[in-house]
């Protein structure tokens, strides 16, 4: 089931009216812009993750971002489900079927925030934000028809500059598909500055 909803996320445009960015007010586009400069000083990033499946069901794992572009979502048994991208295709891999299906990664409403020079003003359009006194949420979606899907992504402010030198930490985000199906992806455990290996963003099957 978990492995027919992703691909369902990848295969299906979502179609929404959008806030065009030119209407965000100046404490706005400041915070679109902390954003950016949070995205742009991840260079390697590694946790823990769980999922929140569409049907209410409960995957968990262990994830890896090395950028640009490059990103593994490494899931815990009973799942066989490994997703992986090497900056250029994204791969969804049932380990146990041992099938591969794979995607151009700029398919991914991912794509926006992992590549190099991150500018959310001119990458993207912005859907919706809102920022409270510890909390910012950003929703946003590509500019093209290549990039599908929209993503919500959760930031705790905090008091204090973090390792991304900005006081801003994402902990989890939501995708929605065209069918309108959402997934909840809650971080934990998150280290900054370990670099995993070349090895861990290779598409192909194990």
């Amino acid at each position: 089931m978990l492995r027919k909803l992703l691909l369902l996320f990848i295969l299906f445009q979502f179609d929404i009216t959008t806030l065009n960015a030119s209407f965000l007010d100046p404490l706005q586009l400041e915070a679109v812009n902390s954003v950016s400069q949070y995205l742009n000083n991840i260079e390697h990033m590694e946790g823990d993750f769980i999922q929140i499946n569409p049907n209410n069901s409960i995957s968990e794992g262990r994830f890896y971002i090395r950028k640009p572009g490059k990103f593994r979502f490494d899931y815990t048994k009973p799942e066989s489900l490994l997703v992986v991208s090497d900056g250029v295709w994204l791969g969804i891999i049932d380990r146990d079927l041992e099938t591969l299906d794979r995607y151009p990664i700029r398919s991914a409403p991912h794509y926006v925030i992992f590549k190099n020079n991150v500018n959310l003003l001119e990458d993207a359009r912005i859907l919706g934000i809102d920022f409270y006194d510890k909390f910012l949420i950003l929703s946003l979606e590509g500019l093209t028809d290549e990039e599908i899907g929209e993503i919500t992504l959760h930031f705790h402010i905090r008091e204090e500059i973090n390792e991304s030198y900005t006081n801003l930490e994402l902990y989890e985000w939501y995708t929605i598909d065209a069918q309108g199906y959402e997934t909840n992806v809650k971080l934990s455990n998150v280290e900054h500055g370990i670099i995993a290996e070349h090895d861990f963003f290779v598409v192909k099957n194990n």
